[in-house]
C-alpha cells in the first residue's frame, strides 16, 4: 500500500506545517560511528520531509561536517533546525560564552530557531544577576543576528514547569524568542499539554512530536502511535492556535529509527485522513 505522508500538514488559513526530523532518533548509531551527521540529510529527502534538527553533541569535526551539512541541505532543498545543551542560564562563564557560540552556529547553518533550554531560573541575588545578563545577552545577540530561539520544557526540573517558562518568555518580550511545545514533556511532568499549548500560543515556534507510555520507570517516549497520548487533541489544539510552527518527530530510534519514522509519518497520515 502507498501511503500518502503528511510532510506539510494544512491547517487554517492555507498555510502548511511542516516535518522534520530530529538527531536524536539516530542517537546509537552517531554515538557509534556507524553513521555521522551526514547521513541525516539525506534520508529526510528520501522520505520527504522538510527539514533535520541537528545537535550540538553530534559533530566529530564540527569546522568541516557544520559547512558540509549546509551544503547538503542547499542541494536537497531542506531546512535546518539547531539545538544546543547549553541552557539559557548559567553561572559559569565558559557556558555562557558557549551559548554564544552555538547562537552563532544556527546562524551560519542558517537554521530556522535554536533550541535551548532554560536551565535554574535566577533569583534575586547579585549572583543571580550575572546569570539574568548573561540570558538576556544571548537572547540580544541571537535577535540581532535574526536566530529565532526556542525555549522547550524539559522533561525533568529544575526547567519543566509550564510557569517558568511563560515567566521567561514574558521577561524577555521578543519577537525571536519563543517556545518549543513538546507535549510529551508536560505529560511526562505532570502537566496538561492542551492547557501548556493555550496558555503558550502566541509564542510557539516549533513542535517536538512523540507518543509516551508509562511504564514502572515513569513515562516512556516512542514514536507516534505506539502510546496512550491524545494525540488527535493535542494536534487540534496545536491547530486551533493558529500557529504555523514546524513539527518534529522527536523520540528514541529503539533500534529501528528509520522504521519508527516512517510509522510515524504513517500515523500522521491517518489522523489527518
Amino acid at each position: 500500500m502507498t501511503v500518502d505522508f503528511p510532510t506539510s500538514k494544512r491547517i487554517r488559513g492555507g498555510s502548511a506545517r511542516e516535518i522534520f526530523i530530529s538527531a536524536v532518533q539516530f542517537e546509537e548509531q552517531l554515538r557509534s560511528g556507524s553513521k555521522t551527521v551526514l547521513d541525516l540529510a539525506p534520508f529526510a529527502a528520501s522520505i520527504g520531509v522538510r527539514g533535520v534538527e541537528y545537535r550540538d553533541v553530534y559533530w566529530k569535526d564540527k569546522r568541516t561536517e557544520l559547512p558540509a551539512v549546509k551544503r547538503q541541505l542547499a542541494q536537497l532543498k531542506l531546512k535546518a533546525a539547531y539545538t544546543t545543551m547549553t541552557p539559557l542560564y548559567h553561572p559559569d562563564a565558559a557556558a555562557q560564552q558557549q551559548l554564544l557560540r552555538d547562537i552563532d552556529d544556527a546562524r551560519e547553518l542558517g537554521a530556522v530557531v535554536l533550541r535551548v533550554n532554560l536551565g535554574q531560573r535566577p533569583g534575586p541575588g547579585p549572583a543571580d544577576a550575572k546569570t539574568h545578563y548573561a540570558g538576556r545577552m544571548a537572547v540580544e545577540r541571537a535577535a540581532a543576528l535574526r536566530v529565532p530561539l526556542t525555549l522547550e520544557n524539559n522533561a525533568k526540573p529544575p526547567d519543566h514547569h509550564l510557569s517558568d517558562i511563560k515567566i521567561a518568555l514574558d521577561t524577555f518580550s521578543c519577537r525571536f524568542f519563543g517556545t518549543n511545545i513538546d507535549f510529551a514533556n508536560y505529560v511526562a511532568t505532570g502537566q496538561d499539554p492542551l492547557e501548556a499549548i493555550r496558555q503558550l500560543a502566541r509564542w510557539i515556534n516549533f513542535i517536538h512530536a512523540k507518543d509516551a507510555r508509562k511504564s514502572s520507570g515513569g513515562w516512556q517516549s516512542t514514536f507516534l502511535g505506539n502510546g496512550t497520548l491524545p494525540l488527535k487533541e493535542i494536534m487540534a489544539a496545536l491547530d486551533a492556535a493558529h500557529r504555523v510552527a514546524p513539527l518534529c518527530f522527536e523520540f528514541p530510534g529503539e533500534g529501528d529509527p528509520e522504521g519508527a519514522i516512517r510509522k510515524s509519518l504513517e500515523f500522521m497520515a491517518r489522523l489527518d485522513a
